[in-house]
């Protein structure tokens, strides 16, 4: 069992690091890495060398790595299977020119919200999460609307893993947290206000297939540049835009 738990341990550790290649960081060292994930410079060398053995990463100049042609197929396959981003793009992309700032689409995926297509800002707003990254799960708008799509029972449980395993813990605390959930995922919308970044302010919409929330919608924006009158005016264009997607869903 041990041997079981520490070899899912590794698994997990190498998804990070192939995760910690984004845009902004296409390349890395060896030690760029074990400084981006906090973990020892021999447990990199051991996962880089995993990587590289199943073609996902390989070595550029001067020891540093980059992703390969492998992973942009895992990428096309991804999107290939969730349609939701083909219908969502045009919708999310005239949302991005409106507002001015990215747009971000979550799903969870094996029980944890992750961000599976982004529309990029024409503003130089840097944003912590890329595709395919994992979000915190107790923190956030979208996170709380997500948990819609479970019961109420499924939600408590949510939590406690959650937890139990080591995530940051709501704000609001764990009763906090489910309350929100329920009153957010009542609504069909929610907020966040530096909960995962600071000096962040996040609307969400929920998304909807056959009356079911299937992802959420959200557009982080930088809270010094949005007054009250701007932060209404862009919660209802994300509201219209994800009842937009919703309806072109068949909801």
């Amino acid at each position: 069992m041990a041997t079981a738990k520490a070899g899912a341990d590794s698994g997990r550790r190498a998804l990070d690091l192939l995760f910690a290649f984004t845009e902004q960081r296409p390349v890395a060292s060896v030690r760029d890495l074990a400084e981006a994930l906090d973990i020892p410079v021999p447990s990199v060398h051991r996962y880089v060398a995993l990587l590289r053995d199943m073609g996902l990463i390989e070595e550029g100049s001067r020891g540093r790595y980059h992703l390969t042609m492998r992973v942009a197929a895992l990428g096309r396959a991804a999107r290939r299977a969730a349609p939701i981003v083909d219908i969502a793009e045009p919708a999310m992309r005239a949302l991005s020119e409106k507002i001015g700032e990215s747009v971000l689409l979550m799903r969870l995926v094996h029980g944890l919200p992750v961000c599976i297509h982004r529309v990029e800002s024409p503003s130089r707003f840097r944003l912590s999460f890329e595709p395919g990254q994992l979000l915190p799960p107790l923190r956030g708008a979208s996170a709380r609307l997500l948990l819609g799509g479970l019961g109420a029972d499924e939600r408590a449980d949510y939590v406690d893993r959650a937890l139990s395993s080591g995530a940051l813990p709501p704000v609001s605390g764990r009763e906090g947290f489910l309350a929100e959930v329920e009153r957010d995922v009542a609504r069909g919308w929610a907020i966040s206000n530096q909960e995962i970044d600071e000096g962040v302010w996040a609307p969400a919409a929920a998304i909807r297939e056959d009356g079911r929330i299937v992802a959420a919608l959200s557009a982080p924006c930088p809270a010094f540049r949005v007054d009250d009158q701007r932060r209404e005016d862009i919660l209802d264009l994300v509201r219209k835009t994800a009842d937009d997607i919703s309806e072109a869903l068949g909801s």
